[in-house]
């Protein structure tokens, strides 16, 4: 081969390796300029995009759940990059799958692995969501994780949800209840092309308790005072039943009982009639069993639950007393909720009324006259509340009055549907009680007391939950409904003056009317409220007067205050008038505004602090303690006594 011939070759390899490396830039660069913009655009044909115009979740970078529903503790921590220890990850399937250039490229890219810890959840505990993700994985801080528990209506149902931030390899999720169902959790990603979010990944965490566990237990009182009957929740039919002795170890007592449940066709309107994971969800069946035959004023030992599917811890009771007894200890409240709903002091409230309960032998009863869970239409929130208040409502009985907040739904209000008002209130055009001067309206989101009149048993003295009466250790108790009609000649206001005309003095020588909202307050900024204040005055004191009602406790704001004995906005001799106490500070979040003397000079003590009352009564005085949830301190203590002979 000759030099020229030798010089072509090389050029001629030169412009060949030239070609190839050019070849291979211009697909390299093509490659790239796929990736970028076609994988995107395969993602979206080829996943369920959750379009965040339609959802609940915030873009912006943020480790807050989402503000209706999270509890507060535990939110954000660094206990969230907690390492699990058991994996039972899934992945979720890609629909239309073949149509990608490379379904290896995007597990590659998006893949990861959910894990959960613990292993089995506690009823109440917390719950971390874990991953793992290679060197290739991408994130954004606009990533999310979703909860749900039990089946969802479509991509997307969930009730919690939790932003996650790039440098995140956790989240947490927190105070976790028996909702009858597991949790699952699923991984959002954002992608930045699109504006939208798509699934990637899921996981299961597993309840430690099976769906059939008996929980949410509360007693109340029956028509018979020699008998008990405790109300529980479960996810299962079977017949509900509890054994019950005077030891705990010798429950020779035996009794079964009813059970009942209710469907969203049952609520008046929506929200609550909406089937999915935020508003109805499977409430599981309300079981209640009657203990009857006991000794008064005895210590009882009980179990609740099924038969095949076991019975809960061991728990004690008081039964009732004989009416020759004149004693009695019980704490009240009002505007309690549930700490997962709303960021206010009922879980320390909880904490507190238990240790009452169990170690100040305050355990003659308990009455909450006062939006009770502010479920406000999401079944979820019964199931929390009712954990919330379980340690002690199966030690005492708990029993409660018809309530609404207005603005706020809660659990009665409504402006249609009535047909499904299980109380009988439904005025002619459909809705409940809504006086053109009233501020009532439509405010339980749809529920119209339906979950509460299932989920509750009271003596049948009246018209159910909604008001009746009953007698405890001297004490006549009346629990009306606020929310019901009242005014002269309604059905209510009737069966009210019917009820007081037939209180015997020597058997009960107090008598407490509890409702929710208010005869007198001075709080401000409430002139809405102040006006059904004004006709509450106008169509009730006269009544309650005329039959010496020692004590009325009410809810509604929240805050705590006392009135003088007081009669027409005057004061008056103790022994001569009824005490007003507002007591809805039981969990809600506080009222912002202060105290005037411009509505009347009635108002003794106020305080925008959370707290409750503790009662001690005998024959001859009752005595009042409002006693602060922060410090356990007694902010306000009285005594009235009883009212002279006329």
């Amino acid at each position: 081969m000759t030099e020229d011939d030798t010089s072509g070759s090389y050029c001629c390899l030169w412009k060949r390796r030239t070609a190839f490396v050019t070849v291979a830039l211009c697909g390299l660069v093509g490659f790239v300029l796929i990736a970028v913009l076609d994988l995107p655009w395969e993602v979206k044909r080829t996943m369920h995009v959750v379009d965040i115009a339609n959802s609940l979740i915030p873009t912006k970078n943020t480790t807050d759940v989402d503000n209706s529903l999270i509890p507060t503790k535990n939110t954000t921590d660094v206990a969230d990059r907690l390492i699990p220890t058991k994996d039972i990850e899934t992945i979720l399937p890609t629909t239309n799958a073949s149509r990608l250039n490379s379904t290896k490229d995007l597990v590659e890219v998006r893949e990861f692995k959910l894990k959960t810890y613990p292993p089995l959840i506690e009823s109440g505990g917390d719950l971390v969501v874990s991953w793992e993700r290679n060197s290739a994985t991408t994130m954004t801080n606009h990533d999310y994780v979703t909860l749900s528990c039990g089946p969802t209506t479509e991509e997307g149902d969930y009730f919690y949800n939790k932003t996650v931030r790039v440098s995140d390899l956790s989240v947490r999720f927190s105070s976790l209840y028996m909702m009858r169902c597991n949790y699952t959790a699923i991984y959002y990603y954002y992608e930045e092309m699109s504006g939208k979010h798509r699934a990637i990944a899921k996981v299961e965490a597993r309840m430690k308790e099976p769906a059939e566990t008996p929980k949410h237990g509360h007693l109340s009182f029956t028509d018979d005072e020699k008998a008990m009957a405790i109300m529980f929740n479960s996810g299962t039919s079977k017949t509900p039943m509890v054994k019950y002795g005077m030891k705990p170890d010798d429950l020779k007592f035996y009794a079964t009982g009813t059970s009942t449940t209710y469907g969203a066709d049952d609520m008046c309107h929506a929200p609550a009639t909406t089937v999915g994971q935020i508003y109805f969800r499977d409430p599981g069946y309300m079981h209640t069993v009657i203990m009857t035959d006991l000794k008064p004023n005895t210590y009882y030992f009980y179990q609740y639950g099924h038969e095949e599917h076991g019975l809960s811890q061991v728990h004690r009771f008081k039964s009732r007393p004989l009416s020759s007894y004149k004693y009695a200890n019980f704490i009240a409240y009002g505007d309690m909720g549930a700490f997962a709903a709303f960021y206010g002091g009922s879980e320390s409230t909880a904490a507190r009324v238990f240790k009452d309960v169990v170690e100040e032998e305050y355990d003659s009863f308990l009455l909450h006259f006062g939006d009770i869970s502010y479920a406000r239409s999401q079944g979820h929130v019964w199931d929390q509340f009712f954990h919330l208040i379980e340690p002690y409502a199966t030690r005492i009985v708990l029993l409660i009055c018809a309530v609404v907040e207005p603005a706020y739904a809660d659990e009665y209000g409504y402006t249609e549907g009535g047909k499904h008002d299980l109380s009988g209130g439904m005025l002619p055009y459909g809705g409940s009680f809504n006086p053109s001067w009233g501020n009532f309206g439509a405010d339980s989101g749809g529920e119209c007391g339906v979950p509460m009149h299932h989920r509750w048993h009271v003596p049948k003295t009246g018209n159910w939950i909604y008001w009746y009466s009953f007698n405890y250790g001297g004490i006549h108790v009346v629990q009306m409904s606020t929310e019901h009609n009242w005014t002269r000649g309604s059905e209510q206001y009737k069966w009210l003056e019917n009820d007081l005309e037939q209180v015997d003095r020597n058997v009960t020588p107090w008598v407490v009317l509890t409702a929710h909202r208010m005869m007198y307050s001075s709080q401000l900024n409430i002139e809405p409220d102040m006006e059904v204040s004004y006709h509450f005055q106008e169509e009730v004191e006269d009544l309650i007067y005329k039959h010496r009602v020692n004590v009325m406790l009410v809810g509604h704001e929240h805050s705590y205050e006392r009135t003088c004995p007081v009669y027409r906005k005057k004061c008056v001799e103790n022994g001569k008038g009824t005490v007003h106490l507002v007591v809805g500070s039981a969990g809600y979040p506080l009222g912002p505004d202060g105290f005037s003397s411009k509505y009347g000079n009635y108002s003794l003590r106020h305080v925008n602090e959370y707290g409750y009352i503790r009662v001690t009564s005998s024959p001859n005085d009752m005595r009042f303690q409002f006693v602060l949830v922060e410090n356990g301190n007694i902010y306000d203590e009285f005594t009235i006594t009883p009212w002279e002979d006329s």
